[in-house]
């Protein structure tokens, strides 16, 4: 007995000693990376070897991705198989047990100091997001002031188009011109502020200064609202000033999805209190928000639209006639507006641009699925997607999800809705998928988990902790010096 006590204090220490010297390793790098940026790319600095090791743990990206993905599909076979074999719930049982998601309450986080002051730790994450949407333009990093982002010069453009016209004519070019009228309400922003005297550029190139601290509060008011878990809605906020939607938001200049990413966690958060309440006029706010979605990013609201639905669908028999109807009349009406505003100004609707994607959608994708998943994750963004640590506490978490919480059940059907169309796209529109996963809240709960079965109290924990966050600020910063 005292033999295996001392084996599991010695592993302990060496688990806590393991995670300290990593922990310092990336904060030396992280430090290099923001006094001297290139540093990324010098040979043996701790920036470089960061960089290596992020590339190296990319390689199991692909794998970590699909067991993300699909898990559910396990999920509900072994529930299946579960009926008809005692051997099998027996196992399951003892599983459970093991991994039970119990400690990643809101009462059982509170042993955790570190996350004793949760809105500091969501102040201090809107922060470094305000930061990062700086740092591409910081003149020790981009000294001649160009552009950052793929698409940004497109934005700048339209804008400039916009510019140009009066007000009821930059509107109608918002609606229907720009894009075929996709983005309207992010373009009509855009043009609001800019004719304020700030110019186009600036105005566009500086919208991660808010897009990035509107994500952050927008995932913690989600898991918050979902679980009352405000611990876990912290690791949310902080995760998520580090997550795809900054990074890829950042180097792609995908400035409409995003913001239609944040509009999608206050519309599922809403939702969360309508079925609580079962108020059918709260119905206005969600039609609202989804409006908002649909006018910024059409595909980002039909992926939100399915879920909600899906979710719906999948929720005790006395919630889901309210969810379902709900959800269909939500979608009902965006296609509605949608269609109106076709005919009006002759914008192209979502189900006529769903018909040009046939050469990217189909079995013939299906059979170049692995090589599509490694493109899409190593090739594109300079494999920014292919973050294995954020995809592998995603896993995680939906590997051990409790499909009857709320919010958790909420993640597992957009995870699900998410992975049906995945398979039969090629690795481009790939990428968009993964970006609308929701991979800060998944991960946070994955990081709680690791937190709180890992023994060793409050040390480990914060060490955890620390080390995740800090390995995703190299990542991020890193992600910006390559933009």
């Amino acid at each position: 007995m005292r033999g295996g006590l001392s084996l599991r204090v010695s592993i302990g220490a060496v688990l806590d000693d393991v995670l300290a010297l990593v922990a310092i390793f990336e904060t030396i790098a992280l430090g290099q990376l923001v006094l001297y940026p290139f540093s990324f790319y010098t040979v043996g600095s701790f920036a470089w070897y960061q960089a290596q090791a992020f590339r190296r743990l990319s390689l199991l990206s692909p794998l970590v991705l699909v067991l993300l993905l699909y898990a559910w599909l396990a999920t509900l076979a072994v529930r299946i198989t579960r009926e008809h074999s005692v051997r099998l719930d027996r196992f399951v049982h003892a599983l459970a047990r093991t991994v039970g998601r119990s400690d990643t309450e809101a009462s059982a986080t509170e042993k955790f100091l570190v996350l004793h002051h949760p809105r500091l730790l969501l102040i201090i994450a809107m922060s470094v997001s305000a930061l990062l949407g700086v740092l591409p333009y910081w003149p020790g990093l981009n000294p001649n002031g160009n552009i950052v982002g793929v698409d940004t010069p497109t934005y700048v453009n339209w804008t400039n188009q916009m510019l140009t016209k009066s007000f009821p004519q930059a509107v109608s070019y918002a609606f229907s011109q720009a894009d075929s009228g996709f983005r309207p309400l992010l373009l009509i922003i855009f043009y609001s502020i800019a004719s304020l005297g700030l110019g186009s550029q600036r105005t566009v190139e500086f919208s991660p200064i808010v897009l990035g601290p509107l994500m952050s509060l927008s995932i913690f008011y989600f898991v918050k609202t979902g679980s009352g878990n405000v611990g876990g809605a912290a690791i949310s906020g902080v995760i998520a000033c580090f997550s795809f939607d900054v990074t890829v938001g950042i180097w792609g200049g995908y400035l409409a999805n995003w913001l239609a990413m944040t509009i999608a966690y206050f519309f599922l958060a809403g939702f969360f209190i309508f079925e609580r309440s079962e108020r059918k006029t709260f119905l206005v706010p969600l039609f609202l928000l989804s409006l908002g979605m649909l006018l910024t990013h059409p595909w980002t609201w039909a992926m939100i639209l399915a879920t909600t639905f899906v979710f719906g669908m999948s929720r005790s028999r006395d919630r889901r006639k309210l969810l379902t109807i709900s959800s269909a009349v939500l979608i009902l009406s965006g296609v509605i507006v949608d269609f109106v505003k076709n005919q009006l100004v002759g914008s192209t609707t979502l189900v006529a641009d769903l018909g040009t994607k046939a050469p990217v959608f189909g079995i013939s994708q299906f059979l170049l699925f692995w090589p599509n998943i490694w493109t899409a994750l190593t090739v594109f963004y300079d494999g920014l997607l292919g973050n294995a640590v954020l995809l592998a506490l995603s896993a995680l978490s939906i590997v051990a999800v409790k499909f009857q919480d709320r919010m958790e059940g909420m993640l597992f059907c957009w995870v699900a809705s998410t992975s049906v169309p995945f398979a039969l796209l090629n690795s481009f529109h790939q990428t968009r998928l993964i970006y609308d996963l929701p991979i800060a809240p998944l991960a946070a709960l994955g990081t709680l988990l690791l937190m709180s079965k890992a023994g060793g109290g409050n040390l480990r924990a914060t060490l955890i902790l620390l080390t995740i966050i800090l390995f995703s600020a190299n990542y991020a910063v890193g992600s910006i010096i390559q933009a």
